[in-house]
C-alpha cells in the first residue's frame, strides 16, 4: 500500500533539495442524490442472519487478519511444548483492536510444529487459548485433510508456495469467565517468497458473517457484517466490516470510498448522513440519521492565482469515517470545491484534490523517521478541525518537509555499501503525506528511466534528488518518483 518514494544510491544520506520547490510552486449504478426535504429520515432496526464465510462471494471476508511469524520464541512465553521440528514457527496476534490505539486488543501467542520431523510439513498449531503464557496446556489444532473449498487465500497473491488450513479454533474476548460467546476462527498458514527466501504468515479468518436486507432513505440495500483484515471479536466494534450493496445488484458495493466498508462509516444517502450500529452478537443492525452539527471543508488557493479547485475522498476520526465531496455516484463522492461533513477532528484517509492544473493525492502519513509503514508509537494527528461556524480551508500554505523512512537516523554505512534511500513528502503540521502530484496540462509516455509506458498519462512532477557529502560536494542526483 505504501506510496513512499524510493531510489538506491551508494551513499549514506541524501538531501532532497528540489523536492520542496515542487509543492511550493506548485461502476455500481446507485446514484444517491438529493431527496425532497419534506421526506423525514427515519431510524431503522433490522434483523441479520448468520451465514458461513465460505458461502460469501466477496473475497474481503476471506482475507483474514495477517500476522508475520518468526523463527525465534517469544521471551514473554513461559513454556512451549516439545517440538518434533528443528524449525518451529512462532507468532503472536491481537484480536479486537481499537482503531486509534497502538497495541490494543487481546494478545494471543501461538507456535507451529511438524509432527513428522523437520521439512515434513507444518501440521500442528499450539494456540494459547487461556492466555496463561503456557502453550502446553491448550488444545492442539491439526491440519485439515479436507478444508472448505474456498478456505485458501486468493490465487492473486504472488509468491505463495504453500497454504495449510488448521482445525477451527474458538477464542474468547478476555477470559472464558468473562461470559462472552466464543468466536470461531480458521487459522491459515501461508508460506510465500521467491527462491530460497520464505516468508511465514498466519492469517485468521472469522467463519461467520451476518447478512440481511435493510432500507435507508428509501434505498433497499443488502448488508453483510463480518471481519476482514481484523478480528474484532464483538461485532459492535467500529472496525467491523460492513458491506452495503444495492438489493438489485448484491455482488456490487453501494459505497466504494476509502473507509466506507466499516461499521464506523457515516454514509451519505440522498444528501443526508446516516450512522450504523450493530449488536455484539451481530444479529441486529440499527440505522440512524445523523442529527449532529455539520461544518464546511473547502480547498482554497491561498495566495496563488488558482480558480479550478475540487476535492473528493474521505476523512477518518477516532471512531468514524466520512465521505468528503458532493453527491455519491458510482459509490464515491463527486469532486466539489467545498462540502459539508459532520463536525469533528479528522485526518485524511485519501483525498484527490484538483488544484488548478495540478492533481494532488494526499493521505495520512503512516511512516516514521527511519521506519517504513510504522508509526512506532507516534500518535495519530487529527489536524483537520471541522467546526459548525468556522470553515476549514486546505490551501497548502503549510511548509512541506521530507521524512526519510530509510536509512534510519544515525545508521552507519561502510565504504562500498549500497544504501536504500526512501523518503516521503509530508505536511508536518497535519502529518499528511503527498502521494501523487501531477500536471494535467502535460502528458508523458515514458517512465522516469525513459522506458515506454505503453499509454499516455498526466506528467508526474517527481522531485529531483541531490546527494551531497557533509562538505557540500555533490555525489549523485536523480529523480525520486512518487508511488
Amino acid at each position: 500500500m505504501t506510496r513512499a518514494a524510493r531510489k538506491t544510491f551508494p551513499v549514506a544520506r541524501s538531501v532532497l533539495a528540489l523536492c520542496l520547490a515542487v509543492v511550493v510552486l506548485g461502476g455500481i449504478g446507485l446514484a444517491l442524490r438529493g431527496l425532497a426535504a419534506s421526506e423525514p429520515a427515519k431510524q431503522g432496526v433490522f434483523a441479520l442472519r448468520a451465514t458461513s464465510v465460505f458461502d460469501q462471494k466477496d473475497e474481503a471476508f476471506l482475507r483474514g487478519q495477517w500476522v508475520r511469524c518468526q523463527d525465534q520464541p517469544f521471551p514473554e512465553v513461559r513454556a512451549y511444548p516439545p517440538f518434533a521440528s528443528k524449525a518451529p514457527i512462532y507468532g503472536s496476534v491481537r484480536f479486537g483492536p481499537s482503531p486509534d490505539e497502538v497495541n490494543s486488543g487481546v494478545l494471543f501467542y501461538f507456535a507451529l510444529d511438524e509432527s513428522d520431523g523437520t521439512g515434513k510439513g507444518y501440521d500442528r498449531l499450539f494456540f494459547d487459548h487461556n492466555r496463561d503464557l503456557d502453550l502446553r496446556n491448550d488444545p492442539v489444532a491439526r491440519r485439515q485433510a479436507h478444508p472448505p473449498s474456498r478456505a485458501t487465500a486468493g490465487t492473486h497473491l504472488a509468491g505463495i508456495k504453500e497454504q495449510v488450513i488448521f482445525d477451527f479454533i474458538k477464542v474468547h474476548q478476555g477470559t472464558e469467565a468473562a461470559g462472552t460467546a466464543p468466536v470461531e476462527i480458521m487459522p491459515r498458514l501461508i508460506l510465500a517468497g521467491q527462491d530460497a527466501k520464505v516468508y511465514k504468515h498466519m492469517t485468521f479468518v472469522r467463519t461467520e458473517v451476518f447478512e440481511g436486507d435493510i432500507q435507508v432513505a428509501g434505498e433497499r440495500l443488502k448488508a453483510r457484517l463480518g471481519n476482514d483484515f481484523a478480528i474484532t471479536l464483538g461485532f459492535d466494534s467500529p472496525l467491523t466490516a460492513l458491506v452495503l450493496s444495492p438489493k438489485r445488484t448484491p455482488d456490487k458495493r453501494a459505497f466504494d470510498w476509502w473507509g466506507a466498508d466499516r461499521l464506523m462509516a457515516v454514509q451519505k444517502i440522498h444528501g443526508r448522513f446516516f450512522t450504523f450500529a450493530a449488536t455484539p452478537a451481530g444479529d441486529q443492525l440499527t440505522v440512524r440519521p445523523y442529527e449532529g452539527d455539520l461544518g464546511t471543508f473547502a480547498i482554497g488557493p491561498g495566495k496563488r492565482a488558482v480558480t479550478q479547485l475540487s476535492v473528493s475522498g474521505s476523512f477518518q476520526a477516532p471512531n468514524r469515517t466520512v465521505p468528503v465531496g458532493g453527491d455519491i455516484e458510482v459509490g464515491r463522492p463527486n469532486p466539489v470545491p467545498k462540502c459539508q461533513v459532520p463536525v469533528g477532528n479528522y485526518l485524511p484517509e485519501i483525498l484527490d484534490i484538483g488544484f488548478g492544473r495540478l492533481e494532488i493525492e494526499v493521505s495520512q502519513n503512516y511512516h516514521s523517521e527511519g521506519k517504513r509503514q510504522s508509526r512506532v508509537g507516534r500518535p495519530l494527528v487529527y489536524g483537520i478541525a471541522i467546526r459548525k461556524d468556522q470553515p476549514f480551508v486546505l490551501d497548502f500554505s503549510n511548509q512541506p518537509d521530507v521524512m526519510f523512512t530509510s536509512p534510519t537516523n544515525g545508521q552507519r554505512i561502510k565504504l562500498g555499501d549500497t544504501v536504500m534511500v526512501s523518503a516521503v513528502l509530508v505536511d508536518p503540521k497535519l502529518d499528511m503525506m503527498i502521494r501523487r502530484l501531477e500536471d494535467t496540462s502535460r502528458k508523458q509516455t515514458k517512465d522516469a528511466d525513459g522506458k515506454p509506458l505503453g499509454y499516455e498519462r498526466n506528467l508526474s512532477l517527481d522531485p529531483k534528488v541531490i546527494i551531497t557529502r557533509a562538505d557540500g560536494r555533490k555525489i549523485a542526483e536523480g529523480v525520486m518518483p512518487f508511488g
